[in-house]
């Protein structure tokens, strides 16, 4: 070969290489285009597969419309397409687990969180709703029973009542709720009310102090933003005022519209004003020095898609679980021991006024047919009066629903009025609703605000 030769053949290599080179370059710019398009991991390092804890598969088709998925706090979930996915975009801590598939972990609060999801040759945006600690309730003409029959025909005459406050009627119901599984727990309570939990308590009342020394305590022995798990314990003294202002950070923080609009109050009582307006005793964290502050005004903003406190018949309807027969959870003529399985009672009384307040963690029993729990025994729950149905209530615009924890036994024979009989829990069963009194509550929230009641005509 002569040295023209030569030359021309090195000049072909080295062409020949720096295409190759050039091509390299090209597939390692596309493949990091790629990787930018479907965001990298967010802080979720190498998940074994046997850590994930839930898997959803979704097909395309079903991301035409908004999914929700129902998962629990601190889960690891997979999230599985049948099609390649172009881009996801979370504010969870995530990771790419393949072209289809991605690992993230839910946080530990209560409420929705969401997953943005890009498909290719698609300019399309496919959300996913995560109902975190929340149940996802589309009715569809759903026939509930409400009201209850606290006196038979026979009983009403001897009393000489015409009829019963709150009869039992069929009602359907057409909407979407989103409900909280489990009342609202008391790590759920703290973390979110954080800021408003002084570091000292400004009331006198020894009784009150001490449930506001509670409070404080609790934030004392906690981390901000940390450690909130599925079955803490069950919030019990929560202030009517105080689990209001609770659902409108729940809804501020989620960057939805508040519920509830709080104003100054120019009645000197609690009272319903009508069905867009309240007002209710100031009860908070710290105490209201001031006359003219002991009550306060609470509207309704009919336009919000945030958090509410249920009223009475909604209560009633999540309560029952679709049941119309019975009375409550457990059937007519069912033993006490029956009975522990779908409500956490106790009978041993509180040795002192802090040990009244003590409660059990949430979700360890039946739940309903909705899949919700702990609506009898555990915590009674504040519940809004839409008009004052009962001579007992009055005209407070609250009551309690579902009865406390301690109740008497079928062998206590103890008339403390702290220990009702476990027998009278009810779906009717019903304390007056002092928005001073302590109690648990749950939260509730319409999705479109399309939900409708109509009564059904009976045969």
């Amino acid at each position: 070969m002569t040295k023209a030769e030569l030359s021309d053949s090195s000049s072909l290599f080295c062409i020949f290489n720096s295409m190759k080179i050039f091509l390299l370059f090209l597939t390692m710019c596309f493949a990091f285009a790629n990787a930018q398009d479907i965001n990298p991991s967010k802080d979720l390092k190498n998940i074994p597969e046997d850590k994930i804890q839930r898997t959803f598969k979704v097909s395309r088709d079903s991301l035409r419309k908004d999914l929700w998925f129902e998962v629990e706090k601190n889960e690891i979930v997979k999230i599985c397409i049948d099609k390649k996915v172009k881009e996801w975009e979370t504010s969870l801590n995530s990771k790419i687990l393949n072209d289809s598939c991605l690992a993230f972990q839910i946080p530990i609060f209560t409420g929705v969180e969401s997953i943005i999801v890009y498909l290719p040759e698609s300019e399309n945006v496919h959300k996913i709703n995560l109902a975190v600690g929340m149940k996802y309730l589309n009715f569809k003409k759903e026939k509930v029973l409400l009201g209850f029959n606290e006196h038979s025909e026979t009983d009403l005459e001897i009393l000489g009542l015409l009829k019963n406050e709150d009869p039992e009627r069929l009602t359907s119901v057409t909407g979407t709720y989103l409900a909280d599984k489990y009342p609202v727990t008391n790590c759920d309570f703290t973390q979110l009310m954080w800021d408003d939990i002084p570091k000292s308590t400004s009331y006198t009342n020894n009784s009150i102090k001490r449930v506001q020394e509670g409070w404080i305590s609790r934030k004392n022995a906690s981390l901000q933003n940390k450690n909130c798990i599925v079955q803490d314990t069950a919030a019990s003294t929560v202030y009517l005022y105080q689990a209001i202002k609770y659902a409108n950070a729940r809804s501020i923080r989620e960057g939805l519209k508040p519920y509830y609009i709080l104003s100054e109050s120019s009645y000197g009582s609690e009272q319903i004003l009508s069905e867009k307006e309240f007002v209710i005793c100031n009860r908070d964290f710290t105490e209201q020095n001031f006359i003219g502050e002991e009550f306060v005004l609470v509207s309704i903003d009919e336009h919000s898609d945030g958090y509410r406190l249920p009223y009475y018949d909604e209560w009633m309807m999540l309560a029952r679980g679709g049941d119309k027969k019975n009375k409550a959870p457990w059937k007519k003529g069912a033993t006490f021991e029956e009975a522990l399985k779908y409500a956490r009672m106790t009978t041993i009384r509180p040795k002192n006024e802090k040990d009244l307040y003590l409660s059990e963690p949430v979700g360890q029993l039946r739940p309903n047919g909705y899949g919700l729990y702990d609506f009898f025994g555990l915590v009674p729950e504040h519940v809004l009066m839409k008009k004052s149905l009962f001579r007992i209530n009055h005209d407070f615009p609250s009551c309690q629903k579902g009865g406390g924890y301690r109740v008497r036994s079928p062998s206590d024979g103890s008339s403390s009025k702290f220990f009702p009989d476990w027998e009278d829990f009810n779906y009717g069963y019903l304390l007056p609703g002092f928005s001073s009194t302590k109690a648990g509550f749950r939260l509730i929230r319409n999705i479109g605000n399309n939900v409708k009641w109509s009564e059904v005509k009976s045969k």
